[in-house]
């Protein structure tokens, strides 16, 4: 019996259409379009589902071939990278072997060994990896979010590759006493993300967790028997308290080395905004003028003179779209003395508009910059670098679903911007969503090179935040229905929530807090 298909070999392409034969896998389909596509493919969406490439075809249906480019086909292949270490290392140490999965650092995931109280020999685990991955086996899923090869079994919260022949290219590295698995990004399928200087990111993630441990949190279960013990009030005030203690630290620095421009940058929904406020309102109480606030996006070029992607979208996420030049005069002047006539820019009629904010520095104020491109020094040649001072901002989460199942820091990120994004400009999770990998993409070109030129890191992760994002999340998120092309990556970060339990009760929030930007309520945000 014939079918007909409409097949798509990216997300992007046009849609091929044709007669295949019932039975037939879209592996056969892939191998066939072999020479046309440039990437290997982890999964593909079969009428919107996510299935992988050892789907039989029965039926008329629309397919959608995915390599890691994907988010969904990304987190499959980063998932089927820790199944075959795990397996790697139980096939070399045995049983006695204690892996830890840990966090995302370095374009890699950080993971700790003990094998029979010796050092683990970093090349046997990785050749075995390797002859496993040549061996092709298949991954098959048993029941109960099991998954096993051969005779090796683990629990994975979401899917798996079909089989270990596509888990390629990967690398093992010794870090921080530690092991780093290397994998490829989205922006570069083919080959390894480059590896660079992380030490202030992973001391961040070390303190998490030591903080985390001294209040008695491994996993999210623990979270969950605080909270459904009405504790939740508890470990609000103390991730608040560890949030107060770094900024004063934080401005303390500041103050004691006589820095006046406090540039602050991180990735997307990571708090920039609500860090700078706090750190303007921290500094202002210990005298003086109260720092001058500073917001980058006033300083994007006219619309007209604006670059344009591949597609030939606005790209505003470049340096190239940002006015360095009026930035830096501006700058130099109000350090001078001078006046300053700053701009504000209309998002609407895509143009920057003067005369509304001349201003002028009081003797000793200070500039709190705010943008995503803080920490590349192009953005602020010119301007002398003694006076600068640097902070990477991200929410680097510690608290993991168990040992080998972690909470990507970026799925935190997507949902405070999903939440803040419905509420203060009326843009639909659907949206939100789709835009998600255009913006992963931006940071990976335009912030997380330039995390180790920061003086400090700020950690703005809040241990309790996913327990309270739930409520306003699920509702958002349950919107999208069966039909729509995020439906799947909707129904997973449905899944994922549900592993929290829930903190109503919001009363215990700070109205300063970080999660405030993100949910309303408080001190800068309705």
């Amino acid at each position: 019996m014939k079918i007909n298909i409409k097949l798509k070999l990216s997300p992007s392409a046009d849609p091929i259409e044709r007669e295949v034969s019932a039975g037939t896998t879209i592996e056969e389909l892939i191998d066939e379009y072999a020479s046309q596509l440039p990437y290997r493919i982890i999964t593909v969406r079969v009428d919107g589902v996510n299935l992988l490439p050892t789907h039989v075809l029965e039926k008329d249906c629309k397919l959608t071939l995915c390599d890691i480019r994907d988010v969904t086909a990304y987190r499959v292949f980063q998932r089927g990278l820790i199944m075959l270490y795990l397996k790697a290392v139980h096939d070399i140490y045995g049983d006695s072997a204690s892996a830890i999965i840990h966090n995302s650092v370095n374009r890699g995931i950080f993971t700790t060994l003990k094998a029979n109280d010796c050092a683990p020999d970093l090349r046997q685990i990785e050749d075995r990896m390797r002859k496993l991955v040549d061996s092709n086996l298949p991954i098959e899923y048993k029941e109960g979010n099991t998954y096993k090869i051969v005779e090796y079994t683990n629990t994975f919260y979401g899917a798996l590759p079909a089989s270990t022949g596509y888990i390629a290219p990967f690398a093992l590295d010794a870090m921080h006493g530690g092991i780093l698995l290397r994998l490829p990004h989205p922006s570069d399928p083919s080959k390894l993300a480059v590896y660079q200087s992380d030490a202030g990111i992973f001391d961040a993630y070390d303190k998490e967790k030591c903080f985390l441990s001294s209040l008695g949190l491994s996993f999210i279960k623990d979270l969950n028997h605080h909270i459904e013990a009405d504790a939740a009030a508890e470990i609000i005030g103390m991730a608040e308290l560890r949030q107060i203690v770094r900024i004063k630290t934080i401005t303390h620095r500041i103050e004691e080395e006589g820095k006046r421009v406090i540039l602050v940058a991180g990735p997307s929904s990571s708090g920039k905004t609500t860090f700078s406020k706090r750190i303007i309102d921290a500094l202002a109480e210990h005298g003086g003028p109260e720092p001058l606030y500073l917001g980058t996006d006033d300083y994007f070029l006219d619309r007209e003179f604006t670059p344009r992607d591949a597609n030939g979208e606005y790209n505003f996420e470049g340096l190239d779209a940002m006015d360095v030049e009026l930035f830096v005069r501006n700058i130099g002047e109000l350090l001078s003395g001078k006046e300053a006539d700053l701009p504000r820019y209309d998002f609407i009629d895509g143009k920057k508009h003067f005369g509304e904010r001349r201003t002028k520095l009081e003797e000793g104020q200070r500039i709190v910059v705010e943008g995503i491109h803080g920490l590349n020094a192009k953005m602020s040649v010119g301007i002398d670098e003694s006076t600068k001072f640097k902070v990477y901002i991200s929410p680097l989460t510690q608290l993991n679903v168990d040992d080998h199942n972690r909470v990507p820091s970026t799925d935190a990120r997507l949902i405070r911007r999903m939440v803040r994004d419905n509420r203060t400009r009326g843009r639909s999770v659907e949206e939100t969503i789709r835009q998600w990998p255009k913006v992963r993409e931006g940071e990976s070109v335009n912030i997380f090179p330039y995390n180790n030129e920061a003086d400090e890191v700020f950690n703005s992760t809040l241990v309790y935040e996913l327990a309270v994002m739930k409520k306003h999340a699920l509702p958002l998120l349950k919107e999208i229905k069966p039909d729509n092309i995020v439906y799947q990556y909707a129904k997973w970060m449905t899944r994922f929530l549900s592993v929290f339990a829930s903190i109503e009760d919001e009363s215990a929030i700070p109205a300063n807090s970080i999660i405030r930007e993100f949910i309303g309520g408080g001190k800068y945000y309705a």
